[in-house]
């Protein structure tokens, strides 16, 4: 028992002691991402889309009750997606937390959560998500996002 707690000792200090350290692109990546989540969190749609290069590979999972899911491929899609989207949710009852970004070069990993009530009938969901997203000239060029499609589309309903 001892020599567990001693290895698992060693490994905390160990992974404490390691500092992530980011290259300049890797950087830029994170601050677009932050940037993004940030107007998302304002819910502004042409800033947010103002994120997006002209030319996307935007994928949200497709849902016949979520009119905002699917592929969209351009920049001036984005902004009626968000609005939408919005139009959807009581206005405060949205939260979007992103917990963690695992980066590497243009490539971002986001990993957190989101939580909504619908307007239509009050109801509330809190939901894992993960996104992942590619950056290229300060601009976001890809978009793929994980969630539980069934979750929203149960409260949707």
């Amino acid at each position: 028992m001892k020599t567990i707690k001693l290895i698992t000792v060693m490994l905390l200090i160990g992974f404490s002691a390691q500092a992530q350290v980011y290259t300049d692109e890797e950087i830029k990546t994170k601050e677009t991402a932050e940037k993004f989540f940030g107007y998302i969190g304002a819910k502004d749609p042409k800033k947010i889309a103002s994120m997006v290069s002209e030319k996307v590979d935007w994928y949200i999972f497709e849902s016949k009750y979520m009119p905002w899911t699917g592929h969209r491929s351009k920049r001036e899609e984005i902004s009626e997606l968000f609005k939408t989207l919005f139009s959807y949710f009581i206005d405060g009852s949205e939260k979007l937390e992103a917990q963690s970004f695992l980066v590497r070069g243009n490539e971002v990993a986001v990993f957190g959560f989101v939580e909504r009530t619908v307007k239509k009938n009050g109801k509330h969901f809190k939901m894992p998500l993960a996104i992942h997203l590619t950056v290229e000239n300060n601009l976001i060029s890809k978009f793929s996002l994980y969630e539980e499609t069934l979750i929203i589309e149960k409260v949707l309903k």
